[in-house]
Order: C-alpha cells, then sequence, then structure tokens
C-alpha cells in the first residue's frame, strides 16, 4: 500500500521543462492509493457490513458513521467495532496522511519546476549580456580604437602633405622667377649668348685708302670698350642658368615628395574607411542580436510565467468533493481541509479505543491539536524581468580623400 512514484517520474530523470510528467505522477501515486483503498475498505467490515470504496475522505467518513451508529446502538464497543476502528487508524495512518503528504510534495516539486523556467530565461539572458554582447562590445571598442588611430594618422599625413604643397609652391615660384630672368637675358639659350655682332666694327673703315691692319686696328678700338660688358653679361647669365638647374632639380624632388605623401595619404584613408565599415557593419549586427535576444527573452519570460501562474491558481472547480481543479492553490486548500478532517476521527477513533466513548466536547481539543503548516506550499515570488540591454554602438564616419591642388 506504501506505493511511490516510480524512477521514472522522479525529477532526476526527467526533463524539468516537461513538468506536467511531475504532476502526473502526483496523480499516478494517488490513483495507486485510491486502489489500495478500494482494497482495504472491501475488506473492512462493522459487524458483517462490508463499506464500499469512495474516495479517501469520504470512505474514512462513512466507516467512521458506522462505527459512531454501532457504538451509539449497542452502548458500547463491541470487538467487532474495535477490529473495524483499528482498521480505520491503519487506513489513516498508512493511506490517507501518506497520500496527502506526497500529492503535497508532488504540487510542490512542480511547482518548483515550473518556476526555474522562469529563472532559465533570466539566466540565458545573463548568459548573453555578460558573455556573447560584453564580447561583441570589447570587439567594436578595438576597431574603434584602431580607427581613432588611424584616423590620426591620416591627418597627420595630410598635414604633412599640406606642408609639402606649400614648400612646393614657393620652389616652383622661385624656379620660374629665375628661368624667366634667364629666358630674358638669352631668349634663344646659351648659343646666341655666345653671338657677338660686331658690324658696327667695320664703321668709317676704307680698305682701299687703310691697310687691313689699319681697318682691324680700327674695329679692335670699337670692341674693346664692349669687353667688360659682355663679360659681365655672360657671368649674369652663367649665374642665373645654374639658378634655374638648381631650383629646377629641387622642384622636381619637392613634386616627387609630395606625390609619395598623397598615395600615402589615400592609401591611409582607405584603411580608415575599411575600418570605418567593419565597426559599423559589426555595430548594427551587435544591435540587431540584442534586439533578437531581448525580444526572445520577453517571450520566454511571459510563456513561463503564464505557465506558472496556471499552475498556482487558483482555478475554476467542478464543485464535486476534493475536486481542487488543474491548479496547486485549489489543491492545497483541498488538502488542508481533507487532513483536518481526518484529524479530527482520527483523534475520535483514539478516544474510542482508550475509553469506549467520544464526548463532543473533546472535537474542539481535537482541532486544537491539529497543525497543518507541513501541509503549506511556498510560492517562489517571481522576479522582476532584467531590463533589456541594447547598446547604442554609434558609428565611425569615413575619411574625405585628398586630392592635389
Amino acid at each position: 500500500f506504501g506505493s511511490r512514484c516510480p524512477a521514472a517520474c522522479s525529477l532526476g530523470h526527467v526533463p524539468y521543462t516537461h513538468f506536467r510528467i511531475v504532476f502526473a505522477c502526483a496523480l499516478f501515486s494517488n490513483a495507486m492509493r485510491v486502489a489500495a483503498l478500494a482494497t482495504v475498505a472491501s475488506a473492512v467490515t462493522i459487524d458483517g457490513n462490508k463499506g464500499p470504496a469512495v474516495s479517501l475522505t469520504r470512505e474514512l467518513e462513512t466507516q467512521f458513521s458506522a462505527v459512531q451508529s454501532q457504538i451509539a446502538k449497542m452502548g458500547r464497543v463491541t470487538p467487532g467495532v474495535y477490529e473495524t476502528i483499528q482498521k480505520l487508524q491503519g487506513m489513516v495512518e498508512q493511506i490517507i496522511e501518506p497520500a496527502i503528504q506526497e500529492s503535497h510534495a508532488a504540487d510542490q516539486m512542480l511547482l518548483m519546476t515550473v518556476f526555474r523556467e522562469i529563472i532559465e530565461c533570466d539566466a540565458m539572458y545573463k548568459k548573453f549580456t555578460q558573455g556573447g554582447l560584453q564580447k561583441a562590445q570589447a570587439a567594436l571598442s578595438t576597431v574603434r580604437t584602431t580607427w581613432s588611430q588611424c584616423g590620426g594618422s591620416v591627418e597627420e599625413l595630410k598635414m604633412k602633405f599640406s606642408e609639402c604643397l606649400e614648400n612646393r609652391d614657393v620652389l616652383v615660384r622661385h624656379n620660374n622667377t629665375v628661368c624667366c630672368q634667364e629666358f630674358a637675358v638669352c631668349p634663344g639659350g646659351y648659343s646666341d649668348c655666345e653671338t657677338v655682332k660686331l658690324s658696327e666694327g667695320f664703321v668709317g673703315c676704307d680698305y682701299k685708302s687703310n691697310t687691313g691692319a689699319e681697318c682691324f686696328g680700327h674695329a679692335k678700338s670699337l670692341v674693346a670698350p664692349l669687353l667688360g660688358y659682355f663679360r659681365d653679361e655672360d657671368a649674369k647669365y652663367e649665374r642665373l642658368r645654374h639658378e634655374c638647374a638648381k631650383f629646377s632639380a629641387a622642384t622636381k624632388a619637392k613634386v616627387a615628395e609630395c606625390a609619395y605623401l598623397q598615395e600615402a595619404v589615400n592609401a591611409k584613408v582607405a584603411q580608415a574607411n575599411e575600418m570605418a565599415e567593419e565597426f559599423n557593419d559589426a555595430a548594427v549586427s551587435t544591435v540587431k542580436n540584442s534586439r533578437q535576444q531581448c525580444s526572445d527573452y520577453q517571450a520566454c519570460r511571459g510563456k513561463t510565467e503564464a505557465a506558472y501562474r496556471q499552475v498556482v491558481g487558483p482555478c475554476a472547480t467542478t464543485g464535486t468533493y476534493g475536486a481542487g481543479g488543474d491548479c496547486v492553490k485549489n489543491r492545497e486548500i483541498d488538502r488542508t481541509s481533507e487532513w483536518n478532517a481526518i484529524q479530527v476521527i482520527s483523534c475520535a477513533l483514539k478516544h474510542y479505543c482508550q475509553g469506549g466513548t467520544f464526548k463532543e466536547e473533546l472535537i474542539q481539543s481535537c482541532k486544537a491539536s491539529i497543525d497543518t503548516y507541513h501541509l503549506n506550499i511556498v510560492y517562489p515570488k517571481v522576479p522582476e524581468m532584467l531590463p533589456c540591454e541594447i547598446p547604442e554602438c554609434g558609428s565611425c564616419p569615413g575619411c574625405d580623400e585628398c586630392v592635389d591642388r
């Protein structure tokens, strides 16, 4: 008669998400006890009369009423009645009380099982916020830092490039000034400056009346005053020519340097843009995933809390005896009522066995001695819902490309 839940029904062998199996286990246990009661009740005779098996408490009440009637009729406890009283006490201690206690334990386990599903929702969401989300945010922070450093390098290179352009323009202006002066001195180039026109040197020399030596001497006297001028102009041209060549070479070098810096700036800009794109894509993905996780968590809490409230109750009943309905609170009330009832009967049975009578004034004493604390269900308080964490990741703007002036 002391049946227990099968091992397959124990919480250790069944995933707690299937909490209804636990409840079915409790029903199975009680069903086994009802079947056992039917066997015991059919064997209980009150001076030859067998009592029918109804419900646990109803059967006990029926048998107790028969005992009271028999004692009242006989005026004493007969051996047959005494035997019946012993069997009823055995029914209380071995069948009814264990059945009520096991039903209480099954409901408490059922309640904790459903409650744990709520806690599991919180645990899963905490795992995301304290694990996956933090890792994603750390990765974003690393990319943002790299992007920021890259952007700083871009600005530094842009400044160098701009300075290079300024220096290049100064060189170009100097180069143009010097080389234009060179061109002004000898528009046709250096060969032009080496040709000396001495047409004026033959003026006033008559070859017929003067000898060649005389004409040459006359021409020499005319050119001699120009010698210093031509030497000075030639030196000036050579100086301008060398200076122009020097500035031309420096200008070409500076142009090459600026072109290199421009390529470096553009390469760094491209790198910064790639970093910005990587950050922005990861930020969008992180926010999207966070919203999905929040939505899943809220759905999980909504579903498990609804299931918990349904299991807890109160719920509608059929109005029949002992029909507590499919919720714990109603069954808790029924169990408490049944426990009180059987304890009063048990107390009366003990008095019958001890003194052969049971006075009505003893009922209050029996009721005062009843303790139902062990049948109180502990209802875990549903914790507040965790706040959703949707990060504000922001974005990294791309860099403008540098264009040569």
